[in-house]
């Protein structure tokens, strides 16, 4: 590649054109950045309640922590894209890369550019940068399928069990950049309250993904859902299952710490809510109840800005 082409992709109509497009549609930045501000933020105060410190919160820490969660979600819709080329030319035809909008080398170099951030900003975390190796070298197997694709590609299911994890080490990964801030290290953390949170905020999630791949039978299509593996009751019963280990989790955080009333009373008020909407696309054919995934994501913000609010607060009593 010359250098005048590699400048001519850099024009605002070449690469960052077509690129602030492809994120416009398929990962829009200022909803995900205020999502990973809020898991961070939430995991920091969290963290300097239940273990008594308090390292400044506006830190480069925080940064590093903020765009740690970020970059995982950038990473592995990169390469989403490019792992599910062949499907989304056959089943979404209208996405940005099968329609031409963005080009291959676009999200190949894009992705190459994320992960050497992703990279960067680790080493400026210390200690952490070493679990941010771990979380990447995760994110590789999955783009590689864990070397089993059409296995993978056959089984929603199976793709379920592998795929989960990166949840969890995204969040533990937000534990440790708190650590190595503080310098506590992994041993020194509070892991009886630290797991139940990991689990509640890694359950909102996964009941996010569960919710954006539910659809009415007339909705089907040759993309395989969990509605269309399970059928729609069970996909629902699957997701709201899911939410009720968040609701647990906030349970069992809001005795052992003895959290406030309005923190209890968001989380459960979010469930109902959902519980409602899984009502309604069940029993009903609104079409405001057609698709699931923007009620999962109002429950998911719910959760974490509940996070936010009572350990500000608690903190600032201090």
């Amino acid at each position: 590649m010359t250098i005048a082409l590699v400048g001519r992709r850099l024009t605002a109509s070449g690469y960052i054109g077509r690129m602030r497009g492809y994120f416009a549609e398929m990962l829009p930045l200022p909803r995900h950045l205020l999502e990973a501000a809020l898991i961070y933020l939430g995991i920091a105060l969290f963290a300097r309640d239940v273990h008594h410190v308090q390292p400044p919160l506006l830190s480069r820490y925080t940064v590093i922590g903020v765009w740690s969660v970020f970059s995982v979600w950038l990473i592995l819709r990169l390469m989403d894209e490019l792992k599910d080329r062949d499907i989304d030319r056959q089943l979404f035809p209208e996405r940005p890369l099968p329609a031409g909008r963005v080009l291959e080398a676009d999200i190949r170099l894009s992705l190459v550019a994320a992960i050497a951030v992703y990279l960067l900003a680790s080493l400026a975390a210390g200690r952490a940068f070493w679990t941010a190796l771990v979380v990447l070298g995760y994110m590789t197997l999955m783009f590689r399928l864990f070397f089993v694709p059409d296995l993978l590609r056959r089984s929603l299911m199976l793709s379920l069990v592998t795929h989960t994890p990166i949840l969890p080490l995204m969040i533990l990964q937000g534990f440790a950049i708190f650590a190595a801030e503080s310098g506590l290290g992994l041993s020194g953390l509070a892991w009886s309250l630290v797991v139940p949170y990991v689990i509640m905020v890694w359950s909102v999630h996964a009941a996010w993904e569960f919710a954006r791949k539910i659809r009415r039978p007339a909705d089907e299509t040759d993309y395989v859902t969990y509605s269309s593996v399970l059928g729609p009751a069970r996909a629902v019963w699957l997701a709201a299952a899911t939410q009720m280990v968040t609701v647990t989790a906030a349970l069992y955080l809001f005795v052992v710490l003895r959290l406030s009333w309005p923190y209890l009373a968001l989380v459960v008020f979010a469930f109902a809510l959902m519980a409602w909407t899984y009502h309604r696309f069940l029993r009903t054919d609104d079409p405001r109840f057609r698709r699931l995934r923007p009620y999962a994501e109002v429950f998911a913000l719910s959760v974490l800005a509940a996070q936010v609010g009572e350990f500000a607060w608690r903190l600032s009593g201090r």
